[in-house]
């Protein structure tokens, strides 16, 4: 009975934060934007590329090479009003004295950040189907690249909430989460500083987010080690982004 209690208030957290986003106008200018830059740059990869050898496949690359860059914000904008917007609207306080644990809070806003996340990212899917309608599309690596897309946002959204939880202020949150996106997104251009050290490359190649996305996952391959990592990651800012708001509760 227990377990479905705990189930049923993470699912309400969940529906309420899911239906805030659907009411914001900030989430559909995200949607807005990332569809009109990507629909841009497709046609502008289907020009560059047409008549080349592999002109489909160097055309998904570069769609998904050049939107992994929307990681960077993605995430950031999503989970800054979380927790930032609950503690300067007083709302927190209502929150808290319900019958819910901070767990259930936070799992329930974490997860209703990962649904947009990743309903953000199936809005490219229509440009693969038109590449399908027009010649053959190979699914594999659109798949595994979606894996990995899935999972880097279970990290960063989960950085995103914890940095939310620390602040009032929404841009604050936004900045200190865009801050770990980018140590994570460029910390394999810290193997040109030490270029004679195979251990310290291979450390930096794995917890880059460019590097999975290059060697792997832009190829159709799903390595579980990176599965992993991300995880291992985003449960421990989960778990620091609970110890807060109980922190925050007994003040």
């Amino acid at each position: 009975m227990t377990g479905m209690t705990a189930f049923r208030n993470t699912w309400t957290i969940f529906q309420r934060e899911v239906g805030a986003y659907f009411l914001s106008p900030m989430a559909w200018i995200v949607i807005f934007l990332f569809l009109l830059i990507n629909g841009i740059t497709f046609r502008a990869f289907c020009h560059v590329f047409a008549g080349e050898p592999r002109q489909i496949t160097r055309i998904v690359e570069s769609v998904f090479g050049f939107s992994l860059f929307w990681v960077l914000p993605l995430s950031p904008i999503l989970t800054m009003r979380l927790f930032a917007e609950e503690k300067r609207t007083g709302s927190m306080e209502l929150l808290m004295t319900a019958p819910v644990t901070e767990t259930q809070v936070v799992l329930g806003k974490f997860l209703a950040a990962q649904k947009f996340y990743f309903l953000v990212w199936l809005s490219l899917l229509p440009l693969f189907i038109i590449l399908e309608v027009l010649g053959s599309v190979d699914w594999g690596p659109i798949l595994s690249t979606y894996f990995g897309l899935f999972f880097l946002g279970v990290l960063t959204n989960s950085l995103g909430l914890f940095a939310s939880a620390l602040t009032r202020n929404q841009l604050v949150a936004a900045i200190l989460s865009l801050s770990g996106n980018l140590m994570f997104f460029f910390v394999a251009l810290s193997t040109a500083l030490f270029p004679a050290d195979p251990a310290l490359k291979r450390f930096f190649h794995y917890v880059s987010f460019t590097a999975h996305f290059d060697t792997e996952y832009f190829s159709g391959i799903i390595d579980l080690r990176y599965m992993f990592f991300y995880l291992s990651f985003a449960a421990l800012f989960l778990f620091f982004t609970v110890r807060v708001v109980e922190a925050r509760k007994w003040r």
